[in-house]
């Protein structure tokens, strides 16, 4: 496996001491966070003010800054965390060039959110024909456009997922991946997942998630709630989603997220892969 971080899991660091930290640490790449966030940077958030974006609508020269920078460090960028959705093609189509400069083989294009307002089957029937599109600039661009599995969209899950990528060729659309959003919504048997979406598996997000409850009045006397959670304390079960990759003969990114906040940045940078390589040692052990 290859190791890399989604760098909108560091928000109070500047591109420059992100490369320095992964590199430190052991990490061969950097997920690079694009979009326009106005957010106060000198208040750091993880969506907001998050000071290791990069904006959406900065030059082709200040993107080949950052590129020359992430490359003089030994790092690759696995792919671009865009958050551009199917239908805006011209950002989508930006991006794709973006990509270009940063020899970024795939960049993150959204699917349709769903908040039940709107019937699944019509956003699934809406998303084909976007996705479509993309496709052809995929086939331009040479850079795949990858969906990622996420919770309030109409890919929360491996099967809903596929339902969506199947319609289209796994050399010019994709998926990310990601546990611990289906710890949220949409938990599928790992191995089962990873079987169904085949040739479509492109990049793996890892991080985790915890869900508690509280007491309540009424027929139900529990409410749970989810959030997302530090790598050693949450649902994701690391070892059987690492030997469901490894029976997929996935051998390639692993991209970490951490939007916990008990350690510090520097601390989870270091024992998140700490705890992904002693799990992955543990299966080699077991013969996996």
């Amino acid at each position: 496996m290859k190791y890399a971080w989604f760098t909108v899991g560091l928000p109070e660091s500047t591109p420059r001491e992100t490369v320095a930290l992964l590199k430190k640490n052991g990490y061969q790449g950097v997920e690079w966070r694009i979009v326009n966030d106005g957010g106060d940077t000198r208040k750091p958030g993880f969506w907001s003010g998050n000071r290791c974006t990069l904006q959406a609508n900065w030059s082709n020269e200040q993107f080949k800054e950052v590129a020359r920078m992430t490359a003089d460090a030994g790092l690759s960028v696995p792919n671009l965390g865009t958050y551009i959705r199917a239908h805006e093609m011209d950002a989508v189509e930006r991006m794709m060039e973006v990509a270009k400069i940063f020899k970024a083989p795939s960049i993150r294009v959204g699917s349709a959110a769903y908040d039940g307002t709107k019937h699944y089957n019509e956003l699934l029937k809406k998303d084909i024909e976007r996705f479509t599109r993309v496709q052809e600039l995929a086939k331009q661009y040479r850079v795949k456009a990858l969906v990622e599995i996420h919770m309030g969209l109409i890919t929360p899950s491996a099967s809903a997922a596929y339902r969506l990528v199947s319609h289209f060729s796994p050399a010019h659309i994709g998926l990310i991946h990601d546990a611990g959003n289906m710890v949220y919504e949409g938990y599928e048997n790992y191995k089962m997942g990873v079987e169904m979406l085949g040739k479509y598996l492109a990049h793996v997000h890892v991080k985790n998630s915890i869900v508690t409850s509280t007491d309540k009045k009424g027929p139900q006397t529990k409410e749970w709630k989810t959030g997302f959670g530090p790598f050693r304390k949450g649902a994701v079960n690391f070892s059987l989603l690492l030997k469901a990759l490894q029976s997929a003969r996935y051998d390639t990114w692993l991209s970490f997220e951490d939007f916990s906040t008990e350690m510090t940045q520097a601390q989870k940078v270091k024992d998140n892969l700490l705890l992904i390589k002693t799990v992955l040692k543990g299966l080699k052990q077991e013969g996996v």
